[in-house]
């Protein structure tokens, strides 16, 4: 008798493999009797991990602005007061893709002695980069201006200004590379021998930027300026991790080298900061 039931459950299975597999068949059929289907499963199979990081679509008009801000407080025999105030904006245009970008150091130091004088050291500095895109949009034409006051170099009221090609390398899901060259003019003052020098120059620049999936950001940032007398260069790399809603905190270093400073300074300088960052929108 088992073996009766044994056989009737092995037939029953197997009639019910079979239907199965002829609804199988007739979706399979159906499926690619549809054009729409066919196309999706070949580019499915001719498709790499890496065209996941599909191009990244812009919402035209969009604006970010991120505030930054950092104190430093110390005291006892000497009195230190070291603020930093930035803003850093990215606009995207139909036409136009803009960056503006403006610093604020401040240093405020009190000498606990008659024999020497307080002294306070400031820097301004405030650039715009202004990229028309042409009939293809990763191809731009530029217009950069820079205004940068700073003391700390003992380098006053230091202008530039650049035009050229700027291209779009590459803007995917997470990451973003983008360069410009151009000749452009600048003037400087030296703040203790008050020598102007001015000429005609070569800038470059070289942005990228990535994203990770946790909020928190890298960036880094090279140029650097080519004349007969000036020489400069700059690279800034900062990473930033979100602390709650639209407050960030950053941490960033930068290192410079200028040869059109005082003899009394060093060429060569860093700064390494840890500040807030706001992100208003």
């Amino acid at each position: 008798m088992k073996y009766t039931l044994l056989l009737l459950l092995l037939v029953s299975s197997a009639f019910c493999m079979a239907d199965s597999n002829a609804r199988a068949e007739k979706k399979a059929a159906d499926f690619f009797k549809n054009p729409s289907a066919k196309r999706s499963l070949i580019k499915l199979l001719n498709s790499s991990p890496l065209d996941q990081w599909s191009e990244k679509e812009e919402d035209f008009p969009s604006l970010k602005l991120d505030a930054e801000f950092g104190v430093l407080v110390t005291t006892g025999n000497t009195s230190t007061q070291m603020l930093k105030l930035a803003l850093d904006s990215q606009q995207e245009l139909q036409e136009w893709s803009n960056r503006y970008f403006i610093q604020i150091l401040q240093q405020d130091t009190e000498l606990n002695d008659e024999d020497f004088q307080d002294l306070e050291t400031n820097r301004l500095q405030m650039s715009a980069q202004l990229d028309h895109k042409l009939s293809t949009p990763t191809n731009r034409l530029f217009v950069y201006a820079e205004y940068d006051d700073n003391q700390f170099l003992r380098v006053r009221d230091q202008y530039t200004a650049v035009v050229g090609w700027s291209q779009l390398a590459w803007k995917k899901a997470h990451t973003e590379f983008r360069y410009s060259v151009g000749p452009g003019y600048t003037r400087s003052e030296q703040g203790d021998t008050e020598l102007v020098t001015e000429e005609m120059i070569v800038r470059a620049t070289a942005n990228y930027d990535y994203d990770f999936e946790n909020d928190a950001k890298f960036r880094q940032t090279l140029s650097a300026e080519v004349g007969q007398v000036n020489k400069r260069a700059r690279s800034k790399t900062s990473i930033s991790a979100k602390i709650f809603e639209r407050l960030a905190m950053r941490f960033s270093f930068e290192m410079a080298l200028d040869e059109n400073v005082s003899a009394q300074v060093d060429s060569f300088s860093t700064q390494t900061s840890i500040s807030m960052v706001y992100q208003f929108f």
